[in-house]
């Protein structure tokens, strides 16, 4: 969960995101970087997520369990 963070807080060119942030507070949380997130789950996780699916969560916490759920199908 670490590393995810800290690839969310990259993304958003922020020093850190914990995990019950809610990711619209962010000024950089925008179309840019929702297309940054599903390029890097893709790449780390090797799973395809829709802006949609990334726009339906509130947090980072939220984000990462979708992964997981995605993972085990």
């Amino acid at each position: 969960m670490q590393e995810f963070l800290e690839g969310l807080a990259e993304i958003l060119d922020v020093d850190s995101v914990k995990a019950d942030d809610v990711l619209e507070q962010f000024p950089e949380w925008d179309s840019l970087a929702v297309l940054s997130v599903i390029a890097s789950v893709d790449s780390k996780y090797g799973v395809n997520l829709t802006s949609a699916e990334i726009r339906g969560v509130a947090t980072p916490q939220a984000l990462f369990d979708l992964i997981g759920q995605k993972r085990a199908r």
